[in-house]
């Protein structure tokens, strides 16, 4: 759909770096797996924002000059009608949408659907290049739908990836490497997803990644070449503009299913609801704190020890979202 839009190709070459440009949508927080590494089990079993809500943030967002959208959940194919009546509000003409599954309920009707709604491109969580692997964390069959339903988006003329989850402990394994070269011999890209200590490894730092593993990423993206829509097959989230950079806050964004306002989705620190307040003002109080510069080098919620032993592992256990004005002391009116 991407070479079809031709005003979402303007709308593209009008941001600048350090500008709002991409909000991660969770359509729901219900699910049809129960992963271990599930970063969204804080958003498990919310009262979904209402349509009428979700109309105000998205026209709010457009006027910020967002444009590429990230549908997921839970798991978004499990809310249908609601993913159909988000989708409805955005201006898909304009924005780039990726819908992010676990590929259980991709077969050929369902791709066609998501085509018909202008989707772009649909991204695959794949644990493991292993099936076994894969399915011992989801349910059995899993991987052999994840790769039917990339072949499936792929013949509908769609994009796609597979994005995983590296851990200290797998990115060196057998199951990563298998990932590495499904993705290959498919021409699409790996999404690096880094382990986090949130959701069900709430405050948990033992498997995260080593400064060493971060350069054994970098050395994959740099050297693994281009998929077939020309993008590089390795990306992560800081690779982003010139240098790396942690783009939470900044060009990036998350609004849970009941609406919170997060930096990032993995950064469970809520700057309200949208059905309370404006997203924009939210996200300038957010700018004043030094965490949020675009600056930042690393992943913060991932790779800055200074962040995670000052903001996450003294909360462990404790309700989230947490208040980001009350953790990150800004300014309130």
């Amino acid at each position: 759909m991407y070479s079809e839009k031709p005003l979402l190709h303007q709308r593209q070459s009008r941001h600048e770096p350090g500008n709002l440009r991409t909000v991660a949508i969770d359509v729901t927080s219900r699910c049809n797996m129960t992963c271990d590494h599930c970063y969204a089990e804080t958003f498990n079993k919310i009262e979904e924002l209402d349509m009428a809500s979700w109309k105000k943030a998205l026209d709010e967002l457009y006027d910020l000059g967002v444009f590429h959208f990230v549908i997921q959940g839970g798991e978004p194919t499990v809310a249908k009608k609601r993913l159909e009546s988000i989708l409805g509000i955005i201006p898909v003409d304009e924005c780039y949408i990726n819908v992010v599954s676990n590929g259980w309920e991709m077969n050929d009707g369902t791709v066609a659907w998501l085509k018909e709604l202008k989707v772009d491109k649909v991204t695959f969580s794949m644990d493991s290049g292993i099936p076994e692997e894969h399915d011992a964390n989801r349910l059995p069959g899993s991987y052999e739908r994840v790769v039917a339903g990339v072949d499936r988006v792929l013949a509908a003329g769609l994009f796609s990836s597979v994005s995983t989850v590296v851990t200290h402990s797998n990115l060196h394994g057998e199951g990563f490497q298998k990932i590495l070269n499904f993705a290959k011999s498919k021409g699409i890209r790996v999404d690096i997803q880094i382990a986090e200590p949130v959701g069900k490894w709430d405050g948990i730092k033992d498997d995260l990644i080593t400064p060493e593993d971060a350069t054994y990423l970098r050395n994959l993206y740099e050297t693994m070449g281009t998929a077939s829509n020309g993008q590089p097959m390795i990306n992560r989230d800081v690779y982003c503009g010139d240098c790396d950079h942690c783009p939470a806050g900044t060009e990036f964004m998350s609004i849970s299913a009941n609406g919170e306002v997060l930096s990032c989705n993995f950064l469970q620190f809520s700057l309200g609801n949208v059905k309370n307040g404006s997203i924009a003002k939210m996200r300038a109080d957010l700018l004043t704190s030094p965490w949020f510069d675009g600056k930042q080098p690393v992943c913060i919620c991932g790779e800055d020890d200074e962040f995670i032993d000052s903001f996450i592992v003294p909360y462990k256990d404790r309700p989230k979202p947490l208040d980001a004005y009350e953790i990150f002391n800004l300014p309130k009116d």
